[in-house]
């Protein structure tokens, strides 16, 4: 049992060496009959611009006779009696194993299912459709500067994700054991940066993308040393399964016979879901996030969160960034927000276009770029059958390719203002996209619905700025791929297909998670629900 102190407000000048004896005070006992403690989580409370704060939540561990003595008189700070479950994997169950398991996508779902999985002894196969992490960033680098696009081996595929080059936010709503194990395996990967609060407890923590290919890399190498293996330009093309479950797998350098596969393929593996909706396993259109990118200097979001004096609070915290939520009949929201970052094209498919962002650590760009998306129901998908979804995206990404002048891989762009107005820029400020721009009318290249909801909702946004939200603002677009358009079904106990047993659907791709930690949370809980009911492989 111990003691969960929260709210405890500071001052963002108060450096975190001085929090014990804050702590103590707001429990009202000496700091040397604090025990162990820890931060729980460190927030930014921007409301107050005069004095900006922190608030921390602790989880302390206090002698019985203080806790009696805290629980009957707590402190300025709330305070109450806290117990929670430690991390755990399962004994191995009892069920015959008789191939090693296959982990399809090196993503954080399937990068930290294949590492607990290894851990305790299953000498997972991880089959990678890309290339090794450094091989992408190279191919990715000759992209930007106008290079050709690698089919297998640019901002969404190869080794870690689209989320390696997504700007690196380890955000999640959840908390618990799983979530902090998650987080912790990161930090032990290179994910700790010095000079920057804890991954493990800060709100909005960030690695960059800079760092998180090592961070991919060394989770890698820490599966390859406990017995597990990864194979790279391997692409699944086919599963082999009848009424009893899974066979094996049919991949572009020939067949893997496997009865437990771990499919992490990310939401924009189009081809992995044609064919899943072609063999037949069970899946569910999935309502998604569509719309634009906006991007601002980053002096004026600055200017807008910390305050009159921002600039005493930028070398206090760096750039900031913001979170909006504007309503209407389908509410336009800010999503993936880039600090000091980079527009970049996040395209998996020759003959598509579609945007996104990233900043790297130090998160020191001149601009600043959010996604500005509303979520598509499936009523609006254009069709009813289960990839309806996919080939709305792909008509209007097919929209944005033309605009973009093809293989030029272009932007569509236009003023946030004449957006509104309903004119086409005969110009736009500088941008921070890589492969130069096009201005048009942005229209063309949304679905009416997610067009009518950013008209509606950007007004909304520039109110809550008083008056700076639209001056200057770009807007490129599309933004497409923010998540799944299918839900490939699973068991909600057991985590495994109702129509292919043996198949564990996992993370993004698979409809059940919204970022790197959660899709990273769904692999763990995939490799426990694996474990408790598997033997280990002989």
């Amino acid at each position: 049992m111990s003691i969960r102190v929260s709210n405890l407000r500071l001052p963002i000048e108060a450096p975190e060496a001085s929090l014990p004896s804050h702590l103590a005070k707001a429990l009202g006992v000496s700091p040397p009959d604090l025990g162990r403690w820890r931060i729980v989580r460190k927030a930014l409370d921007l409301r107050d611009k005069r004095q900006l704060r922190f608030v921390y939540n602790f989880e302390v561990d206090l002698p019985a006779e203080e806790q009696a003595v805290v629980a009957r008189a707590p402190g300025t700070a709330q305070v109450e009696m806290h117990e929670e479950p430690p991390f755990a994997m399962p004994t191995p169950g009892n069920a015959p194993l008789p191939h090693r398991p296959i982990v399809v996508g090196s993503g954080p779902g399937g990068l930290v299912c294949a590492y607990f999985l290894a851990q305790l002894g299953y000498r997972p196969i991880v089959l990678e459709r890309g290339t090794k992490v450094n091989d992408r960033i190279r191919d990715v680098k000759a992209f930007d500067a106008g290079g050709e696009f690698h089919p297998e081996s640019n901002y969404l595929f190869g080794e870690g994700g689209a989320g390696t080059f997504s700007d690196g936010k380890l955000t999640c709503r959840g908390t618990g054991p799983d979530v902090l194990r998650v987080l912790e395996l990161f930090a032990d990967c290179k994910g700790q940066q010095p000079g920057k609060p804890s991954i493990l407890y800060y709100h909005r923590p960030h690695l960059g993308s800079n760092r998180l290919p090592a961070v991919v890399k060394a989770i890698r190498q820490k599966i390859e040393d406990l017995g597990g293996e990864v194979r790279f330009l391997t692409r699944v093309e086919d599963l082999q399964f009848d009424a009893t479950g899974l066979k094996g797998v049919h991949t572009s350098s020939g067949f893997i016979p496997a009865s437990v596969v771990a499919l992490a393929v990310g939401h924009s593996a189009r081809d992995t879901y044609r064919m899943l909706a072609e063999r037949g396993v069970p899946m569910t259109p999935k309502p998604f996030q569509f719309g634009v990118r906006i991007e601002h200097r980053q002096d004026v979001v600055n200017a807008v969160q910390f305050g009159p004096r921002h600039e005493h609070f930028e070398e206090l915290l760096g750039n900031a960034d913001y979170s909006l939520v504007a309503s209407g009949a389908h509410d336009l929201f800010t999503f993936c927000m880039c600090a000091g970052g980079y527009i970049i094209p996040s395209v998996s498919q020759t003959g598509f276009f579609c945007t996104n962002g990233m900043s790297l650590s130090k998160r020191d760009s001149v601009f600043a770029n959010s996604g500005l998306v509303v979520t598509v129901p499936v009523e609006a998908f254009e069709g009813t059958d289960v990839l309806a979804g996919m080939r709305l995206q792909e008509k209007y990404e097919a929209k944005a390719f033309q605009v973009g002048r093809g293989l030029e891989y272009r932007s569509p762009v236009q003023r946030a203002r004449d957006f509104l107005r309903g004119n086409a820029s005969a110009n736009v400020p500088e941008c921070s996209y890589p492969r130069g721009v096009t201005p048009c009318e942005l229209r063309q290249v949304l679905p009416p619905l997610v067009a009518e909801a950013v008209a509606h909702g950007l007004p909304q946004m520039d109110r809550r700025w008083n008056g700076r939200f639209l001056a200057d603002a770009v807007l490129t677009g599309p933004e497409s791929r923010g998540s799944s358009p299918v839900r490939i079904d699973r068991d909600n106990d057991r985590r495994e297909s109702p129509g292919v047993p043996g198949l564990y659907p996992v993370g993004e791709g698979a409809g059940y998670a919204g970022g790197i930690v959660s899709a990273a949370v769904d692999g763990l809980r995939t490799a426990r629900a694996i474990v408790a009911k598997y033997a280990l492989t002989q």
